[in-house]
């Protein structure tokens, strides 16, 4: 496969990964996805959903898909949502430019038998968890010897995340990933950085809660090579925000924000959690009829959208009103971590 053939195939990967809205595994107790209404259980040890029993692709009532698999009374469930590609606003990946010298060949070193090591994972908040390390990855970079620490996040997979100079910079602060394939101790491999990608974390932060480097993976050498950022188009996603809030998708709206966004109005009031601040607007929604924001310009630069717009509020009782506003939304991984809104009173 060409380098032009694997960034294809990984784009097409991270536009499937960023339909997932949840997964889980079910085994001997009943189990609730986050935002699936139902109930995933193992019965006579067959999959059920709502006390149907289900096997590969299942449709749900709200119009989402289900996947799973399994067997033995352990089932994995990922729930798609094909609106989510289009919601995310994502565009593509930035990546630096393909560089022959960034191909090495590695070695992998058998390592102590059934060897675990504890590696922190990106849940909120964060916790640290075994995972299975069968191998290391020994590779040689200009004349310097590293090894680093394989892991097994699932039977079959080898996975190395590294962090290097660039993080925090040009690349996450939370490192990188190479994707391995599954082979014998004492087996050559070859180590492409040019293949270097983001984690699935980026992508849907509360579903993928991703390994984070174990203790030692650190390249002491800035790495410039393979993926930098994810690529959104940032005032559309500006746009589908105001456009759940229109439509009373109060869930919707929430998804699109981390878990500690804030909120501030110029009513003297001060910061608002994100939940805090959608829960008062759906409490005040009730006298309203129609409610749309008429976008009149919006600036665009790196994590950052400015716009100025006008809400048109109809009441039921037949009033009608304009507000004037301008917001300020930072983003980050794709999700609104902050919303400053400037807005007048109607008159």
């Amino acid at each position: 496969m060409t380098y032009a053939q694997w960034r294809e195939a990984r784009l097409a990967e991270i536009t499937d990964k960023v339909k997932v809205v949840a997964k889980g595994t079910v085994s001997d107790r009943p189990v609730e996805l986050p935002g699936v209404a139902g109930e995933w259980r193992v019965t006579d040890g067959a999959l059920t959903f709502n006390n149907t029993e289900v096997d590969g692709v299942t449709e749900l009532p709200d119009g989402r898909t289900a996947l799973s698999g399994g067997a033995d009374g352990f089932y994995g469930v990922v729930v798609k949502d094909d609106k989510a590609l289009e919601q995310s606003g994502l565009q593509g990946i930035d990546t630096y430019p393909y560089d022959p010298a960034w191909v090495f060949e590695g070695e992998f070193r058998a390592a102590q038998e059934d060897r675990h090591v504890e590696v922190e994972h990106l849940t909120a908040p964060r916790t640290t968890q075994p995972v299975k390390a069968p191998v290391d990855l020994v590779v040689t970079i200009d004349g310097r010897e590293h090894v680093l620490t394989v892991l097994e996040t699932m039977p079959g997979q080898r996975l190395v995340v590294f962090t290097d100079e660039t993080n925090g910079f040009e690349t996450p602060s939370i490192g990188r990933w190479l994707v391995l394939p599954l082979q014998e101790p004492l087996t050559k491999v070859t180590v492409d950085f040019n293949q270097a990608t983001l984690s699935h974390h980026h992508l849907v932060p509360a579903v993928f809660t991703c390994p984070l480097s174990p203790p030692g993976n650190h390249l002491p050498i800035r790495v410039e090579a393979g993926e930098r950022a994810l690529m959104y188009d940032l005032k559309a996603k500006a746009t589908t925000y105001l456009r759940h809030l229109e439509n009373r998708e109060w869930s919707e709206a929430r998804a699109m924000c981390t878990a500690d966004a804030t909120v501030w109005h110029n009513d003297g009031k001060g910061d608002s959690g994100i939940g805090e601040n959608i829960a008062g607007m759906e409490a005040q929604i009730e006298p309203i009829e129609s409610m749309r924001y008429d976008i009149t310009r919006q600036f665009e630069q790196p994590g950052e959208v400015l716009q100025q717009h006008v809400v048109n509020v109809a009441t039921k009782d037949g009033g009608l009103f304009a507000v004037d506003a301008a917001v300020y939304f930072r983003f980050e991984n794709g999700l609104i971590t902050r919303i400053e809104e400037y807005a007048s009173l109607p008159g």
